[in-house]
């Protein structure tokens, strides 16, 4: 659930809610790429539970994938408010740091709005994806985590 995502929600429909990527389109590498800048990626993006392909690679039942549903649909409204919500604070920024005279202290307080809605967003989404985890079984899990792309590296 990466910062903002990229692009915005158009009417309804967040960056989420779109389907994987059809089979045979995700990179050659067996990684994935994430719908958000930063944070937790458990699979490919969008609801990746529902591409048959995928799925079937991974052992999910019917049922698994239903429950997977019913937590993105349940998780859908706070993520889009979350996510206008963080637009709506980068916008505020991109107005302050446009302006003829910068006022710093206004600048400052932005960035900190802009970090915890940023924050917020990645938290709720994060909650989401542990969530839809848990309806897997460790070794579907394992088979899922084989997708992941590497951390990046630590610079200590």
């Amino acid at each position: 659930m990466n910062g903002g995502m990229n692009g915005g929600p158009v009417g309804d429909q967040s960056p989420m809610d779109r389907q994987s990527p059809p089979p045979g389109s995700w990179p050659e590498d067996g990684s994935t790429r994430s719908t958000m800048r930063h944070g937790l990626q458990l699979g490919p993006p969008g609801r990746w539970w529902n591409d048959d392909r995928f799925a079937r690679s991974l052992g999910l039942d019917r049922d698994q994938q239903h429950r997977m549903d019913e937590i993105f649909k349940a998780s859908k409204g706070q993520l889009v408010s979350l996510y206008r919500g963080l637009r709506h604070e980068e916008s505020q920024l991109d107005r302050l740091s446009r302006a003829t005279v910068l006022d710093e202290a206004q600048i400052d307080a932005q960035i900190d709005k802009v970090v915890q809605a940023r924050g917020d967003l990645e938290k709720a989404n994060a909650h989401m994806l542990l969530e839809i985890r848990r309806q897997m079984t460790p070794e579907q899990a394992a088979r899922l985590d084989e997708h992941r792309p590497p951390p990046p590296p630590d610079d200590h």
